[in-house]
């Protein structure tokens, strides 16, 4: 993995992308280190696979959130449509992704995010005109805004998509992971921060999944 850095630093240069861009992207190795010795107490990749996106230039890490390049799918495209954009399965579509360690879901700092990207892959991906953004994530469960208030982070983030796609079956252990970093909530000291109450008065948790949506991220509608 190594030494595959300076090939991916090569490819960067020829794409014109800024060193700080190519620096905050490639970071996601040491978080990927860090999740790894959090969940196990020894040094590892937790998702070894995922690092591969970075690698391959198809993932940037652009302010608060990542985006990844890609195609639409078929729980995102009936969604896509009803907002109006002439967009359906296979056609290109940006992957939003919401990393940890990078501080609070503020609207502004997501604001930031998709100026950022809107700028980024017309300049850098011009021969691959994104018009849409999707995202997939148990933050986007509707169930959330019975234990969150409604000016929370997570759930104006929620409104900036429509969902598309909700789970048949719960998924109740990926929101609990990803909040409290452990499969045992009963053993989690739940008063270390407010959203922390907040997810521990759900014993057991909410039903949560993970819910699919996606909302039009770039202002020109008309592009085809």
């Amino acid at each position: 993995m190594v030494a595959a850095l300076p090939a991916v630093r090569a490819h960067h240069r020829e794409r014109g992308i800024a060193p700080e861009i190519a620096r905050r992207t490639l970071t996601d190795v040491g978080r990927n280190i860090a999740a790894h010795r959090r969940w196990y107490g020894t040094g590892g990749m937790l998702r070894p696979r995922w690092l591969s996106l970075h690698f391959h230039g198809e993932l940037y890490q652009l302010g608060r959130l990542q985006f990844q390049r890609g195609r639409i799918g078929t729980w995102t495209s009936g969604s896509i449509a009803a907002e109006g954009l002439p967009l359906g399965p296979g056609d290109l579509g940006l992957g939003l992704h919401i990393p940890d360690f990078l501080g609070p879901l503020t609207p502004k700092a997501c604001d930031r995010s998709l100026a950022m990207a809107r700028d980024f892959f017309a300049r850098h991906c011009s021969e691959e005109p994104y018009a849409v953004v999707t995202c997939g994530s148990w933050l986007l469960d509707p169930q959330l805004k019975q234990y969150l208030p409604r000016d929370s982070n997570i759930v104006r983030f929620q409104e900036r998509f429509r969902i598309s796609h909700l789970p048949t079956e719960p998924e109740d252990r990926t929101p609990v992971r990803f909040v409290f970093g452990t499969d045992d909530l009963l053993g989690t000291d739940v008063r270390q921060s407010p959203g922390r109450r907040v997810a521990g008065r759900a014993r057991p948790p909410p039903r949560a999944g993970h819910c699919a949506g996606d909302r039009a991220a770039h202002s020109d509608r008309r592009r085809p």
